[in-house]
């Protein structure tokens, strides 16, 4: 039975809304007959730290925002190696997991949803990938898009905005940046120059079923290997139709554990997991299945 809960916010995510919607979730708890108390850390580090002490000390947390704060919980949990049931209110710039969750994007909705799974005391366990002692909740990228995201600085966005990805990722595509990758899976061993890889905990990211017939409990990885200016509608189209799957020079497996090994140990290439900066390659990367409890209210309620 659920009874007390901390709720742990950053409140730099999304429009800065996640101490209003703390505050209104814990009011609406309260009415159940739930305690809340806040979580929150001026730094990433602090606040895992903070969310893997908080795993010990309540029955269920609550975590406020998009795909980054979720990592950051996630990635508390592997470290504390205890987990306890999740409930999420969509708050951040993408919600890619809660989309595919089913979470109601509005944040008041969600709320409501989620004190009535916690009345019913209800969880669905999802899996997670892992990558050393980081967690993804949603996506992996790395090769030219993870650079691009990696090059823009903070204070680049708060002054140019999203045009900023713009300019990195036409220099990028300029050079035409790609990497000679050892992936070693299932039992095999392969090299091959990547220009960027993806893998994801489902078979889609966001609105988009990327691989609409395959319902594999595994990590979907999706590699292209080559990027040509002259077939940019063609990737949109694949990509926006649910077929990235299908499109020529992609290469598309389903696994358990993958292994990533830049070919030049000179080159640093950098994990971006969930959207935030990650750990570089080498880099081994798994699957936990059915690893996090999520509170969702029964089906029909």
């Amino acid at each position: 039975m659920i009874q007390r809960v901390g709720i742990f916010y950053n409140d730099q995510a999304g429009h800065s809304q996640s101490a209003r919607l703390a505050r209104q979730f814990a009011a609406k708890a309260a009415k159940q007959g739930i305690q809340s108390a806040y979580i929150t850390a001026p730094s990433v580090d602090e606040a895992i730290t903070a969310v893997a002490k908080a795993a010990h000390r309540y029955d269920a947390l609550v975590a406020i925002g998009g795909d980054g704060t979720l990592n950051l919980v996630a990635t508390a949990f592997l470290r504390a190696k205890k987990t306890v049931p999740l409930g999420i209110i969509p708050g951040g710039t993408v919600n890619n997991l809660a989309h595919q969750l089913n979470i109601p994007p509005l944040p008041l909705i969600a709320i409501d949803r989620l004190v009535t799974a916690m009345t019913q005391d209800h969880t669905i366990s999802i899996g997670i990938g892992q990558c050393g002692d980081h967690a993804f909740v949603s996506s992996l990228v790395f090769g030219a898009l993870a650079d691009i995201s990696n090059q823009v600085r903070q204070q680049e966005k708060r002054k140019f905005g999203p045009i900023v990805y713009l300019a990195k990722g036409v220099q990028l595509l300029v050079t035409n940046r790609s990497y000679r990758i050892e992936m070693i899976h299932d039992g095999g061993s392969e090299t091959s120059r990547i220009w960027t890889g993806l893998v994801t905990t489902t078979n889609g990211v966001g609105r988009v079923q990327y691989i609409p017939d395959d319902e594999s409990d595994l990590l979907h990885v999706s590699l292209l290997h080559h990027f040509r200016w002259n077939e940019t509608l063609t990737y949109l189209r694949y990509f926006l139709s649910g077929h990235f799957d299908q499109m020529k020079g992609v290469t598309y497996f389903t696994t358990e554990k993958l292994r990533l090994v830049p070919v030049n140990a000179k080159h640093t290439i950098r994990l971006r997991l969930d959207g935030d900066k990650g750990p570089a390659l080498p880099m081994t990367i798994r699957w936990r299945p059915r690893y996090l409890p999520v509170l969702l209210p029964k089906e029909g309620k």
